[in-house]
Protein backbone atom coordinates (compact mmCIF):
# COMPACT_ATOMS: atom_id res chain seq x y z
CA UNK A 1 0.00 0.00 0.00
CA UNK A 2 1.27 3.46 -0.88
CA UNK A 3 1.41 5.95 1.97
CA UNK A 4 -0.18 9.35 1.49
CA UNK A 5 3.18 11.12 1.23
CA UNK A 6 4.25 8.65 -1.45
CA UNK A 7 0.98 9.04 -3.32
CA UNK A 8 1.12 12.85 -3.53
CA UNK A 9 4.09 13.10 -5.92
CA UNK A 10 2.52 10.42 -8.15
CA UNK A 11 -0.73 12.39 -8.31
CA UNK A 12 1.17 15.63 -8.96
CA UNK A 13 3.04 14.07 -11.87
CA UNK A 14 -0.17 12.58 -13.27
CA UNK A 15 -2.09 15.86 -13.07
CA UNK A 16 0.88 17.69 -14.56
CA UNK A 17 0.98 15.41 -17.62
CA UNK A 18 -0.20 17.24 -20.74
CA UNK A 19 -2.66 14.47 -21.66
CA UNK A 20 -4.27 14.58 -18.22
CA UNK A 21 -4.47 18.38 -18.30
CA UNK A 22 -6.13 18.30 -21.69
CA UNK A 23 -8.58 15.64 -20.49
CA UNK A 24 -9.57 17.89 -17.58
CA UNK A 25 -9.99 20.89 -19.84
CA UNK A 26 -11.96 18.82 -22.33
CA UNK A 27 -14.34 17.85 -19.55
CA UNK A 28 -15.12 21.56 -19.30
CA UNK A 29 -15.90 21.68 -23.01
CA UNK A 30 -17.86 18.44 -22.77
CA UNK A 31 -19.95 19.74 -19.89
CA UNK A 32 -20.79 22.84 -21.90
CA UNK A 33 -21.58 20.82 -25.03
CA UNK A 34 -23.66 18.00 -23.54
CA UNK A 35 -24.27 18.36 -19.82
CA UNK A 36 -25.67 21.89 -20.02
CA UNK A 37 -28.19 20.93 -22.73
CA UNK A 38 -29.14 17.94 -20.60
CA UNK A 39 -29.68 20.11 -17.52
CA UNK A 40 -31.68 22.47 -19.70
CA UNK A 41 -33.79 19.53 -20.90
CA UNK A 42 -34.55 18.63 -17.29
CA UNK A 43 -35.95 22.17 -16.85
CA UNK A 44 -37.77 22.23 -20.18
CA UNK A 45 -39.45 18.90 -19.42
CA UNK A 46 -41.33 20.72 -16.68
CA UNK A 47 -42.17 23.79 -18.79
CA UNK A 48 -42.90 22.19 -22.16
CA UNK A 49 -45.06 19.18 -22.92
CA UNK A 50 -43.52 15.86 -24.06
CA UNK A 51 -44.90 16.73 -27.54
CA UNK A 52 -42.83 19.94 -27.75
CA UNK A 53 -39.77 18.17 -26.34
CA UNK A 54 -40.28 15.54 -29.02
CA UNK A 55 -40.45 18.17 -31.78
CA UNK A 56 -37.25 19.87 -30.62
CA UNK A 57 -35.48 16.52 -30.28
CA UNK A 58 -36.67 15.46 -33.73
CA UNK A 59 -35.34 18.68 -35.32
CA UNK A 60 -32.00 18.41 -33.52
CA UNK A 61 -31.62 14.79 -34.62
CA UNK A 62 -32.44 15.74 -38.21
CA UNK A 63 -29.91 18.59 -38.16
CA UNK A 64 -27.26 16.20 -36.84
CA UNK A 65 -26.97 14.74 -40.35
CA UNK A 66 -25.59 18.07 -41.49
CA UNK A 67 -23.40 18.46 -38.43
CA UNK A 68 -21.78 15.16 -39.42
CA UNK A 69 -21.35 16.44 -42.98
CA UNK A 70 -19.61 19.60 -41.74
CA UNK A 71 -17.42 17.74 -39.22
CA UNK A 72 -16.39 15.32 -42.00
CA UNK A 73 -14.25 13.35 -39.56
CA UNK A 74 -11.84 16.28 -39.15
CA UNK A 75 -11.92 15.93 -35.35
CA UNK A 76 -9.93 12.73 -35.94
CA UNK A 77 -8.04 13.20 -39.22
CA UNK A 78 -7.11 16.89 -38.80
CA UNK A 79 -6.25 16.34 -35.13
CA UNK A 80 -3.89 13.53 -36.12
CA UNK A 81 -2.20 15.58 -38.86
CA UNK A 82 -1.72 18.59 -36.59
CA UNK A 83 -0.42 16.40 -33.75
CA UNK A 84 2.20 14.99 -36.14
CA UNK A 85 3.11 18.38 -37.68
CA UNK A 86 2.83 20.55 -34.57
CA UNK A 87 6.54 21.43 -34.66
CA UNK A 88 6.04 23.06 -38.09
CA UNK A 89 3.93 26.25 -37.65
CA UNK A 90 3.71 26.82 -41.42
CA UNK A 91 2.29 23.33 -42.03
CA UNK A 92 -0.17 23.72 -39.15
CA UNK A 93 -1.38 27.02 -40.61
CA UNK A 94 -1.97 25.44 -44.01
CA UNK A 95 -3.86 22.50 -42.49
CA UNK A 96 -5.93 24.91 -40.39
CA UNK A 97 -7.00 27.04 -43.36
CA UNK A 98 -7.65 24.06 -45.63
CA UNK A 99 -9.91 22.44 -43.05
CA UNK A 100 -11.77 25.68 -42.23
CA UNK A 101 -12.45 26.34 -45.93
CA UNK A 102 -13.61 22.76 -46.46
CA UNK A 103 -15.89 22.91 -43.42
CA UNK A 104 -17.32 26.25 -44.56
CA UNK A 105 -18.23 24.86 -47.98
CA UNK A 106 -19.78 21.78 -46.39
CA UNK A 107 -21.81 23.98 -44.01
CA UNK A 108 -23.29 25.99 -46.89
CA UNK A 109 -24.04 22.82 -48.85
CA UNK A 110 -25.67 21.25 -45.79
CA UNK A 111 -27.96 24.23 -45.17
CA UNK A 112 -29.15 24.30 -48.79
CA UNK A 113 -29.89 20.57 -48.79
CA UNK A 114 -31.60 20.70 -45.40
CA UNK A 115 -33.98 23.51 -46.32
CA UNK A 116 -34.82 21.85 -49.63
CA UNK A 117 -35.75 18.61 -47.85
CA UNK A 118 -37.70 20.41 -45.09
CA UNK A 119 -39.76 22.50 -47.50
CA UNK A 120 -40.45 19.49 -49.74
CA UNK A 121 -41.69 17.26 -46.89
CA UNK A 122 -45.14 18.11 -45.45
CA UNK A 123 -44.44 16.67 -41.98
CA UNK A 124 -41.24 18.73 -41.68
CA UNK A 125 -42.64 21.84 -43.37
CA UNK A 126 -45.33 22.13 -40.68
CA UNK A 127 -42.62 23.05 -38.15
CA UNK A 128 -40.02 24.47 -40.55
CA UNK A 129 -38.70 27.32 -38.31
CA UNK A 130 -37.28 24.73 -35.90
CA UNK A 131 -34.82 23.50 -38.51
CA UNK A 132 -32.83 26.65 -39.40
CA UNK A 133 -32.82 27.52 -35.69
CA UNK A 134 -31.40 24.10 -34.82
CA UNK A 135 -28.90 24.42 -37.71
CA UNK A 136 -27.05 27.06 -35.69
CA UNK A 137 -25.32 24.16 -33.89
CA UNK A 138 -23.78 23.20 -37.25
CA UNK A 139 -22.54 26.76 -37.76
CA UNK A 140 -21.05 26.73 -34.27
CA UNK A 141 -19.32 23.42 -34.99
CA UNK A 142 -17.75 24.89 -38.13
CA UNK A 143 -16.49 28.00 -36.30
CA UNK A 144 -15.00 26.10 -33.35
CA UNK A 145 -11.70 24.50 -34.54
CA UNK A 146 -11.54 22.07 -31.63
CA UNK A 147 -9.40 19.74 -33.76
CA UNK A 148 -6.73 22.46 -33.92
CA UNK A 149 -6.60 22.95 -30.14
CA UNK A 150 -6.66 19.19 -29.56
CA UNK A 151 -3.85 18.49 -32.02
CA UNK A 152 -1.67 21.16 -30.39
CA UNK A 153 -2.81 20.03 -26.91
CA UNK A 154 -3.91 23.55 -25.95
CA UNK A 155 -7.49 22.93 -24.90
CA UNK A 156 -7.00 24.80 -21.64
CA UNK A 157 -6.83 28.08 -23.55
CA UNK A 158 -10.43 27.86 -24.80
CA UNK A 159 -12.15 25.55 -22.32
CA UNK A 160 -13.14 28.30 -19.87
CA UNK A 161 -14.47 30.59 -22.61
CA UNK A 162 -16.44 27.77 -24.22
CA UNK A 163 -17.83 26.78 -20.84
CA UNK A 164 -18.87 30.38 -20.08
CA UNK A 165 -20.61 30.96 -23.43
CA UNK A 166 -22.71 27.82 -23.16
CA UNK A 167 -23.44 28.38 -19.48
CA UNK A 168 -24.88 31.74 -20.49
CA UNK A 169 -27.12 30.05 -23.06
CA UNK A 170 -28.45 27.63 -20.44
CA UNK A 171 -29.05 30.39 -17.90
CA UNK A 172 -31.01 32.37 -20.50
CA UNK A 173 -33.25 29.35 -21.09
CA UNK A 174 -34.06 29.24 -17.38
CA UNK A 175 -34.75 32.98 -17.31
CA UNK A 176 -36.67 33.44 -20.56
CA UNK A 177 -38.50 30.20 -21.43
CA UNK A 178 -41.66 30.13 -19.33
CA UNK A 179 -44.50 28.82 -21.46
CA UNK A 180 -45.38 26.08 -23.93
CA UNK A 181 -45.24 28.53 -26.83
CA UNK A 182 -41.60 29.41 -26.03
CA UNK A 183 -40.27 26.18 -27.55
CA UNK A 184 -38.71 27.96 -30.57
CA UNK A 185 -36.95 30.33 -28.21
CA UNK A 186 -35.68 27.38 -26.18
CA UNK A 187 -34.20 25.75 -29.29
CA UNK A 188 -32.65 29.05 -30.44
CA UNK A 189 -30.94 29.85 -27.14
CA UNK A 190 -29.32 26.42 -26.99
CA UNK A 191 -28.14 26.51 -30.61
CA UNK A 192 -27.01 30.13 -30.46
CA UNK A 193 -24.66 29.42 -27.56
CA UNK A 194 -22.60 27.11 -29.79
CA UNK A 195 -22.15 29.94 -32.32
CA UNK A 196 -20.89 32.31 -29.63
CA UNK A 197 -18.43 29.69 -28.34
CA UNK A 198 -17.27 29.02 -31.91
CA UNK A 199 -16.64 32.70 -32.68
CA UNK A 200 -14.62 33.14 -29.49
CA UNK A 201 -12.42 30.11 -30.15
CA UNK A 202 -11.84 31.10 -33.79
CA UNK A 203 -10.89 34.68 -32.93
CA UNK A 204 -8.41 33.41 -30.33
CA UNK A 205 -6.82 30.80 -32.61
CA UNK A 206 -4.08 33.05 -34.10
CA UNK A 207 -2.88 34.24 -30.69
CA UNK A 208 -3.05 30.85 -28.96
CA UNK A 209 -2.12 28.46 -31.76
CA UNK A 210 0.07 30.69 -33.91
CA UNK A 211 -1.98 30.17 -37.08
CA UNK A 212 -2.78 32.78 -39.71
CA UNK A 213 -5.89 33.18 -41.85
CA UNK A 214 -5.06 32.62 -45.53
CA UNK A 215 -6.61 31.65 -48.81
CA UNK A 216 -5.30 28.40 -50.27
CA UNK A 217 -5.35 26.71 -53.67
CA UNK A 218 -8.17 24.22 -54.14
CA UNK A 219 -5.76 21.27 -54.26
CA UNK A 220 -4.96 21.71 -50.55
CA UNK A 221 -8.64 21.85 -49.62
CA UNK A 222 -9.24 18.78 -51.77
CA UNK A 223 -6.34 17.05 -50.00
CA UNK A 224 -7.90 17.35 -46.53
CA UNK A 225 -11.25 16.23 -47.95
CA UNK A 226 -9.63 13.12 -49.43
CA UNK A 227 -7.80 12.45 -46.16
CA UNK A 228 -11.04 12.67 -44.18
CA UNK A 229 -13.18 10.63 -46.58
CA UNK A 230 -12.79 7.16 -44.94
CA UNK A 231 -13.49 8.54 -41.47
CA UNK A 232 -16.39 10.64 -42.80
CA UNK A 233 -17.98 7.51 -44.21
CA UNK A 234 -17.70 5.89 -40.81
CA UNK A 235 -19.08 8.92 -38.97
CA UNK A 236 -21.89 9.21 -41.53
CA UNK A 237 -22.71 5.56 -40.91
CA UNK A 238 -22.85 6.26 -37.16
CA UNK A 239 -25.15 9.22 -37.76
CA UNK A 240 -27.34 7.13 -40.04
CA UNK A 241 -27.69 4.82 -37.06
CA UNK A 242 -28.21 7.23 -34.15
CA UNK A 243 -29.97 10.21 -35.73
CA UNK A 244 -31.95 8.23 -38.30
CA UNK A 245 -33.35 6.03 -35.55
CA UNK A 246 -34.75 9.11 -33.83
CA UNK A 247 -36.01 10.54 -37.12
CA UNK A 248 -37.73 7.25 -38.04
CA UNK A 249 -39.21 7.11 -34.55
CA UNK A 250 -40.63 10.60 -35.15
CA UNK A 251 -42.43 9.34 -38.24
CA UNK A 252 -43.85 6.11 -36.73
CA UNK A 253 -44.62 7.13 -33.13
CA UNK A 254 -46.57 9.99 -31.51
CA UNK A 255 -44.58 13.10 -30.54
CA UNK A 256 -45.04 12.29 -26.83
CA UNK A 257 -43.39 8.87 -27.32
CA UNK A 258 -40.49 10.61 -29.03
CA UNK A 259 -40.29 12.90 -26.01
CA UNK A 260 -39.96 9.92 -23.63
CA UNK A 261 -37.25 8.45 -25.83
CA UNK A 262 -35.43 11.80 -26.08
CA UNK A 263 -35.40 12.16 -22.29
CA UNK A 264 -33.82 8.75 -21.64
CA UNK A 265 -31.53 9.02 -24.67
CA UNK A 266 -30.21 12.44 -23.65
CA UNK A 267 -29.31 11.10 -20.23
CA UNK A 268 -27.49 8.14 -21.78
CA UNK A 269 -25.73 10.39 -24.30
CA UNK A 270 -24.68 12.81 -21.55
CA UNK A 271 -22.99 9.98 -19.64
CA UNK A 272 -21.49 8.55 -22.86
CA UNK A 273 -19.99 11.94 -23.62
CA UNK A 274 -18.03 11.80 -20.38
CA UNK A 275 -15.86 9.31 -22.27
CA UNK A 276 -15.00 11.80 -24.99
CA UNK A 277 -12.58 14.10 -23.09
CA UNK A 278 -10.41 11.12 -22.17
CA UNK A 279 -10.46 9.89 -25.77
CA UNK A 280 -9.69 13.26 -27.34
CA UNK A 281 -6.91 13.99 -24.83
CA UNK A 282 -5.23 10.60 -25.16
CA UNK A 283 -5.67 10.17 -28.91
CA UNK A 284 -2.85 12.58 -29.98
CA UNK A 285 -0.64 11.17 -27.19
CA UNK A 286 -1.14 7.55 -28.26
CA UNK A 287 -0.71 8.56 -31.92
CA UNK A 288 2.75 9.90 -31.00
CA UNK A 289 3.48 6.70 -29.10
CA UNK A 290 2.44 4.58 -32.07
CA UNK A 291 4.70 6.55 -34.43
CA UNK A 292 7.71 6.17 -32.12
CA UNK A 293 7.09 2.63 -30.88
CA UNK A 294 4.23 0.34 -31.84
CA UNK A 295 5.18 -2.05 -29.07
CA UNK A 296 5.12 0.70 -26.46
CA UNK A 297 1.67 1.91 -27.51
CA UNK A 298 0.29 -1.65 -27.50
CA UNK A 299 1.78 -2.27 -24.06
CA UNK A 300 0.06 0.92 -22.84
CA UNK A 301 -3.31 -0.31 -24.13
CA UNK A 302 -2.90 -3.73 -22.55
CA UNK A 303 -2.12 -2.16 -19.21
CA UNK A 304 -4.75 0.57 -19.07
CA UNK A 305 -7.71 -0.35 -21.34
CA UNK A 306 -9.88 -1.94 -18.68
CA UNK A 307 -8.73 0.50 -16.00
CA UNK A 308 -9.89 3.49 -18.08
CA UNK A 309 -13.30 1.88 -18.59
CA UNK A 310 -13.99 0.92 -14.97
CA UNK A 311 -15.34 4.34 -13.86
CA UNK A 312 -17.94 4.10 -16.62
CA UNK A 313 -18.96 0.65 -15.45
CA UNK A 314 -19.78 2.26 -12.10
CA UNK A 315 -21.78 4.98 -13.89
CA UNK A 316 -23.69 2.34 -15.86
CA UNK A 317 -24.58 0.41 -12.71
CA UNK A 318 -25.91 3.61 -11.13
CA UNK A 319 -28.02 4.36 -14.22
CA UNK A 320 -29.51 0.87 -14.22
CA UNK A 321 -30.20 0.59 -10.49
CA UNK A 322 -31.30 4.18 -9.99
CA UNK A 323 -33.36 4.65 -13.18
CA UNK A 324 -36.73 5.24 -11.44
CA UNK A 325 -35.34 7.82 -9.02
CA UNK A 326 -33.21 9.52 -11.70
CA UNK A 327 -36.11 9.91 -14.14
CA UNK A 328 -38.51 11.16 -11.45
CA UNK A 329 -36.01 13.72 -10.14
CA UNK A 330 -34.82 15.00 -13.51
CA UNK A 331 -37.94 14.86 -15.65
CA UNK A 332 -40.91 14.31 -13.35
CA UNK A 333 -43.51 11.55 -13.03
CA UNK A 334 -45.02 12.24 -16.45
CA UNK A 335 -41.85 10.69 -17.95
CA UNK A 336 -42.44 7.32 -16.28
CA UNK A 337 -42.13 5.48 -19.66
CA UNK A 338 -38.51 6.66 -19.88
CA UNK A 339 -37.46 4.40 -16.98
CA UNK A 340 -37.49 1.16 -18.98
CA UNK A 341 -35.69 2.84 -21.88
CA UNK A 342 -32.96 4.12 -19.57
CA UNK A 343 -32.40 0.67 -18.10
CA UNK A 344 -32.07 -0.88 -21.55
CA UNK A 345 -29.29 1.57 -22.50
CA UNK A 346 -27.71 1.93 -19.04
CA UNK A 347 -24.50 0.02 -19.85
CA UNK A 348 -23.87 2.00 -23.04
CA UNK A 349 -21.24 4.30 -21.41
CA UNK A 350 -19.18 1.30 -20.25
CA UNK A 351 -19.36 -0.44 -23.65
CA UNK A 352 -18.33 2.80 -25.37
CA UNK A 353 -15.37 3.47 -23.05
CA UNK A 354 -14.01 -0.03 -23.51
CA UNK A 355 -14.61 0.04 -27.25
CA UNK A 356 -12.50 3.20 -27.70
CA UNK A 357 -9.42 1.36 -26.45
CA UNK A 358 -9.57 -0.94 -29.47
CA UNK A 359 -11.13 1.36 -32.09
CA UNK A 360 -9.80 4.91 -31.56
CA UNK A 361 -6.64 4.17 -29.53
CA UNK A 362 -5.61 1.23 -31.66
CA UNK A 363 -7.32 1.15 -35.06
CA UNK A 364 -7.26 4.91 -35.75
CA UNK A 365 -4.01 5.78 -33.96
CA UNK A 366 -2.23 2.97 -35.82
CA UNK A 367 -3.67 3.98 -39.19
CA UNK A 368 -6.36 1.30 -39.68
CA UNK A 369 -9.05 3.80 -40.74
CA UNK A 370 -10.45 1.61 -43.51
CA UNK A 371 -10.83 -1.39 -41.22
CA UNK A 372 -12.58 0.82 -38.67
CA UNK A 373 -14.86 2.14 -41.42
CA UNK A 374 -15.85 -1.42 -42.31
CA UNK A 375 -16.88 -2.13 -38.72
CA UNK A 376 -19.02 1.00 -38.58
CA UNK A 377 -20.66 0.22 -41.92
CA UNK A 378 -21.37 -3.33 -40.72
CA UNK A 379 -22.98 -1.91 -37.59
CA UNK A 380 -25.17 0.31 -39.77
CA UNK A 381 -26.37 -2.69 -41.75
CA UNK A 382 -27.04 -4.51 -38.48
CA UNK A 383 -29.01 -1.50 -37.23
CA UNK A 384 -31.49 -1.65 -40.07
CA UNK A 385 -31.70 -5.44 -39.98
CA UNK A 386 -32.64 -5.27 -36.29
CA UNK A 387 -35.04 -2.42 -36.98
CA UNK A 388 -36.84 -4.49 -39.61
CA UNK A 389 -37.26 -7.27 -37.05
CA UNK A 390 -38.10 -5.26 -33.93
CA UNK A 391 -39.74 -1.98 -34.89
CA UNK A 392 -43.02 -3.57 -35.92
CA UNK A 393 -43.10 -6.33 -33.26
CA UNK A 394 -42.48 -4.44 -30.02
CA UNK A 395 -43.08 -0.90 -28.80
CA UNK A 396 -41.07 1.43 -31.12
CA UNK A 397 -39.22 3.24 -28.32
CA UNK A 398 -38.20 -0.08 -26.69
CA UNK A 399 -37.07 -1.35 -30.09
CA UNK A 400 -34.82 1.69 -30.65
CA UNK A 401 -33.27 1.45 -27.17
CA UNK A 402 -32.60 -2.28 -27.62
CA UNK A 403 -31.02 -1.71 -31.02
CA UNK A 404 -28.70 0.94 -29.57
CA UNK A 405 -27.36 -1.43 -26.91
CA UNK A 406 -26.96 -4.26 -29.44
CA UNK A 407 -24.89 -2.01 -31.72
CA UNK A 408 -22.64 -0.97 -28.83
CA UNK A 409 -21.92 -4.63 -28.11
CA UNK A 410 -21.26 -5.39 -31.77
CA UNK A 411 -18.81 -2.48 -32.18
CA UNK A 412 -16.98 -3.46 -28.99
CA UNK A 413 -16.72 -7.10 -30.04
CA UNK A 414 -15.62 -6.36 -33.62
CA UNK A 415 -12.96 -3.79 -32.66
CA UNK A 416 -11.60 -6.05 -29.90
CA UNK A 417 -11.40 -8.98 -32.35
CA UNK A 418 -9.44 -6.81 -34.80
CA UNK A 419 -7.11 -5.64 -32.04
CA UNK A 420 -6.48 -9.17 -30.75
CA UNK A 421 -5.93 -10.60 -34.23
CA UNK A 422 -3.46 -7.91 -35.29
CA UNK A 423 -1.49 -7.71 -32.07
CA UNK A 424 -1.17 -11.51 -32.05
CA UNK A 425 0.22 -11.35 -35.60
CA UNK A 426 2.80 -8.79 -34.45
CA UNK A 427 3.82 -11.08 -31.59
CA UNK A 428 4.12 -14.06 -33.92
CA UNK A 429 6.18 -12.05 -36.40
CA UNK A 430 8.67 -10.92 -33.76
CA UNK A 431 8.82 -14.18 -31.74
CA UNK A 432 12.06 -16.19 -32.13
CA UNK A 433 11.82 -19.42 -34.11
CA UNK A 434 10.94 -22.24 -31.80
CA UNK A 435 9.94 -19.75 -29.09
Amino acid sequence: MLRLRELRPLLSRAIGHVAVKNALFLYGVQISSYIFPFITLAYLSRVLSPEKIGLIGFAQSFVWYFNTLTEYGFNLTATRRIAIEKDSPETVTRIFNAVMIAKGLLTILGFIVMMAVVLATPKLRANWPLFPISFLTVVGGWLFPMWLYQGLEKMGQVAVRDFTAKLLGSVLVFLVVRHENDYLLAAGLQSGATVIAGIISLVLAPAICGVQFRTLPWREVASVLRDGWPVFLSMAALTLTSSTNTVILGFVAPAAEVGYYIASNRLTVATRMLVVPIVTALYPHITHMAVKSNAGAIAFLRKYSLLMALPFLAISVVLFAGAPMIVHILFGVKYEPSIMLLRITAFSPFFLALSHSYSTYYMLAFGYQKAWSRIIIQSTVLNYALMACLLWTIRPTVAMATIGTALDLFTLGASYYFYRTNTRKRQDATAPIGG
